[in-house]
């Protein structure tokens, strides 16, 4: 026996940093679950858990794996629910670029929550306080649709009545780390966007172009990665609706709001170093 789910990208369409709470920042964001998705599939075993990965490369320890810490925390939960078995074969076919900003291990993590919670008979539901453990995208990526995420990433709550949106994401071969882009915009002393995350939700009601998407977390971003620029350069001369970057990037990302001009944007458009995507919003 089997099962085997979609883990769904992210994407930040906007990200203000609101402050800190201790040693950790907090945010208000609105976040999009995109149809661009790794596929996880997970078979049963007495004990142990097997990750095996396949496609784009991901060089990360097993025990450092968001994808094996999910199942250990699932079974440390419900391992007297699973029949006996304590273990799980996970595969993972990986078409999320890594290190990218759009959330391509809590995808992982949430989709191998889902895939065992379905191969054990756990309910959905139950799953929330552990994807919360494992981190904030974690926890969004269980969801469909738009998300707003407020304080340390752990306040979600559900956007409803936006459009479908499509994009072309920009992916550059290099990263940027979250925790250098934050520390870095710490020590700029950066302007922080204020309100620009609740403009944009009502913008986006009415279909207005450019929604006033805004990331704090771009300077840094920049100037860690040169590669980031480039990549808001090339969305920029696709004309499209909107422009943003997802996270702490690398991904600069696109807005159509019809998928035609989309279409039309990717195949006639250059790219440079970067590698186009066509997402679109996943409900």
């Amino acid at each position: 026996m089997e099962v085997q789910v979609e883990a769904h990208a992210k994407l930040n369409l906007t990200l203000e940093v609101t402050g800190r709470e201790g040693a950790f920042h907090t945010l208000d964001s609105l976040v999009a679950i995109l149809d661009l998705s790794d596929t996880v599939t997970v078979r049963p075993r007495r004990e142990g858990v097997n990750v095996l990965m396949r496609g784009i490369p991901c060089e990360v320890p097993l025990e450092k794996n968001n994808a094996f810490r999910a199942a250990e925390a699932f079974f440390a939960a419900f391992g007297k629910r699973c029949g006996g078995n304590m273990g799980a074969d996970i595969e993972i076919d990986k078409r999320i670029p890594v290190g990218g900003g759009l959330g391509g291990s809590s995808a992982d993590a949430a989709g191998v929550l889902l895939a065992l919670a379905g191969l054990y008979g756990v309910e959905r539901d139950a799953l929330s306080p552990l994807a919360a453990e494992l981190g904030s995208d974690t926890a969004a990526q269980l969801n469909t649709g738009y998300l707003r995420m407020r304080g340390r990433g752990e306040k979600l709550s559900p956007v409803v009545g936006l459009p479908k949106l499509y994009f072309v994401l920009l992916c550059p071969e290099s990263g940027v780390s979250s925790a250098e882009c934050y520390r870095l915009f710490d020590a700029l002393r950066i302007t922080l966007s204020m309100g620009v995350t609740e403009q944009t939700i009502l913008a986006l009601h009415r279909k207005e172009a450019p929604p006033p998407f805004a990331n704090d977390l771009l300077i840094p971003a920049c100037i860690l990665n040169s590669d980031v620029m480039e990549a808001a350069d090339a969305a920029y001369r696709l004309l499209p609706d909107g422009v943003g970057m997802t996270g702490s990037g690398s991904t600069a990302f696109a807005l159509f709001f019809d998928r035609d001009a989309r279409d039309e944007a990717l195949i006639a458009a250059k790219f440079g170093n970067c590698t186009a995507l066509a997402a679109e919003t996943y409900f």
